[in-house]
Order: structure tokens, then C-alpha cells, then sequence
């Protein structure tokens, strides 16, 4: 007795009566969510130590340069907003896989592709820090696509319970 991974299926099943079957994410999409959401947590965290400067202003003694400060000091607020917006990009793009994968649904699905798309162009349009999320989340719904739950056809009927 004991559960037995079907492998590369995403799939478990019971192994001495086979009607149990449990669908979860394949190792690859969680470790591209997981790197996503580190790289979001990495990066409001840098924002603590990394000083920026501000621009010179001149004044009648010629031009005066403020002193640097980190991010946090700078924009300290939508820095947090910036990253409670990516972390919520991640969650969702990671929701949606996880129920299309245990609704036994091939691909990562238009919501979780339009997402990771929307987190890229952030990252591209100025948010510069969004551009590793993107990527990252695109390489999950990528990795979900080519190793989702096994089809219908590959799967046995599944029954409601153990008999005898």
C-alpha cells in the first residue's frame, strides 16, 4: 500500500487499487513560481540597502547634489506596492495552474498565459524588476503546456471509492 507517482504526469495514484488520483503541479512550473516569487521578495528587499541619487538642483553657489538614499527612503511606498502587485501577479498565475492542472485540463490556459505576459511588458515598460517575474512565469505556463496531467486518453477511468 502507498501512493506511486506516475511519472512526469503530475499525477499519484494508490497502487493496490489504483482508483486514487491525485493531480498536482509537475516540478518544473513550481520551481519557476517559486523563483518568481522569490525574485519579487529579492527585490523589495534589495531595496533597503540599494542607495539612488537624486538629481542636482543649482542653487547661486553652483549645482548642490542631494545625498543618496535607498530605494525604501526614496519610494518607500510604491516600492511595498510594487511588490504586493507582483507577488499578486505570481499568486494568480500559480492559482490558475494549480486548478487547471487539478481539473485535469491540458496548458497553462489564457488567464495564466495573459498574466505572465502583462507581468513582462511591466517589466518592460519601466518596472524593471517585473522582467524577471515575467520570464519566470512565462517559463511556468511554458512548462505546463509540455508537461501537464496526463490526457483523458492516457488515464484510466477513475472509480469513487475502494471496493472489498
Amino acid at each position: 500500500m502507498g501512493l506511486r507517482s506516475e511519472p512526469g504526469s503530475g499525477l499519484l495514484r494508490d497502487n493496490a487499487c489504483g482508483d486514487f488520483e491525485v493531480r498536482r503541479l509537475n516540478g518544473f512550473t513550481v520551481l519557476f513560481l517559486v523563483l518568481a516569487a522569490l525574485w519579487g521578495v529579492l527585490q523589495f528587499v534589495l531595496a533597503f540597502f540599494v542607495h539612488v541619487t537624486s538629481r542636482g538642483h543649482e542653487t547661486s553657489a553652483g549645482w548642490v547634489v542631494p545625498p543618496t538614499k535607498t530605494y525604501m527612503q526614496a519610494d518607500g511606498v510604491s516600492e511595498v506596492v510594487l511588490t504586493l502587485v507582483i507577488l499578486a501577479l505570481v499568486g494568480a498565475v500559480g492559482a490558475n495552474l494549480h486548478r487547471r492542472v487539478t481539473r485535469g485540463l491540458q496548458g497553462a490556459g489564457g488567464l495564466a498565459w495573459a498574466v505572465s505576459v502583462v507581468t513582462l511588458a511591466l517589466g518592460v515598460v519601466g518596472f524593471v524588476y517585473a522582467f524577471g517575474v515575467g520570464i519566470c512565469l512565462l517559463l511556468a505556463c511554458a512548462s505546463v503546456s509540455r508537461h501537464g496531467a496526463a490526457s483523458a486518453a492516457e488515464r484510466p477511468a477513475v472509480t469513487g471509492g475502494r471496493t472489498g
